[in-house]
């Protein structure tokens, strides 16, 4: 019976360092997991963050291409007014004097003057008052055409500035689009990470599962080793007591046969029931 109440024993002694290193297993996977939490929280984060700079950075692609269309729209509409202007301007240089304003002025000034103060005869006078209608006739087509020649150069100067602005926005897209083609590579590769995590956490909840299931039936075989224990000590416990009797009547019989006095427990063992 001993030998069994040792088995017995063994065997909690084995379950019990079984028992151990699965707590400590569950504790280090526990732990793990922690971490692994805290990393895909992280990622999360981190993604949050990447996709809101993707975001900005393709809305600022998108603004520059919706810039650009309406810059070349616009460019191609003072284009075709340049044009415009060109053409009347080349038919205003065709009829226009090639005097320069102040000398219209003054030749317009001067026969006023003479006109005003001189004595004329009507014939004379009428001729001076064509002549000034020529001079202001002439005077009204220098000034349409140095007009049209402000106004052409400063569609040229609009031109020559939303060039500008479309290679500004060039350079722009030049230097955003690298960085957009590297955000994106980052948040596949965070993405990636992050699928990664969730794949070992998963695994790892299995695991724990595992661990908890055979920690159950542990403690499910502890509860029947202890009672089994519990039954061996009292049987062994027993069967020592009951060699004890045992040898005490063998040894008070060994008396009587020889005639020797017995004391009362020695007669109580002697003649008592031995089934009881």
């Amino acid at each position: 019976m001993d030998e069994n109440l040792d088995q017995t024993e063994q065997k909690i002694s084995s379950l019990t360092n079984y028992r151990l290193s699965l707590i400590n297993e569950l504790k280090r996977l526990s732990q793990r997991r922690r971490e692994l939490r805290e990393e895909i929280r992280e990622m999360t984060n981190k993604l949050r963050e990447g996709r809101k700079a993707i975001s900005e950075q393709s809305s600022l692609i998108r603004q520059l291409s919706d810039t650009r269309k309406d810059i070349l729209s616009k460019t191609e509409e003072i284009k075709t007014k340049v044009k415009e202007t060109e053409k009347v301007l080349r038919n205003f240089e065709k009829v226009a004097p090639h005097e320069s304003e102040r000398a219209l002025k003054e030749k317009l000034d001067s026969i006023e003057w003479k006109l005003q103060t001189e004595p004329l005869t009507r014939e004379e006078e009428k001729q001076l008052v064509e002549y000034i209608k020529k001079l202001e006739f002439k005077l009204h087509l220098w000034k349409k055409a140095y007009m049209t020649r402000q106004e052409l150069s400063e569609l040229l100067v609009e031109v020559e500035s939303l060039m500008n602005k479309l290679d500004e926005m060039s350079e722009i897209k030049k230097s955003v689009l690298p960085k957009l083609r590297t955000q994106k590579e980052t948040l596949r590769n965070i993405v990636v990470t992050k699928q990664q995590l969730m794949q070992e956490e998963k695994e790892m909840e299995q695991d724990i599962e595992e661990i908890k299931k055979n920690l159950n039936h542990i403690d499910a075989e502890f509860s029947k080793l202890r009672e089994k224990k519990r039954l061996d000590e009292t049987t062994s416990i027993k069967m020592k007591e009951q060699s004890l009797l045992e040898e005490v009547r063998s040894k008070a019989k060994d008396k009587l046969t020889k005639g020797k006095s017995l004391s009362w427990d020695e007669l109580k063992v002697l003649f008592e029931d031995k089934n009881e």
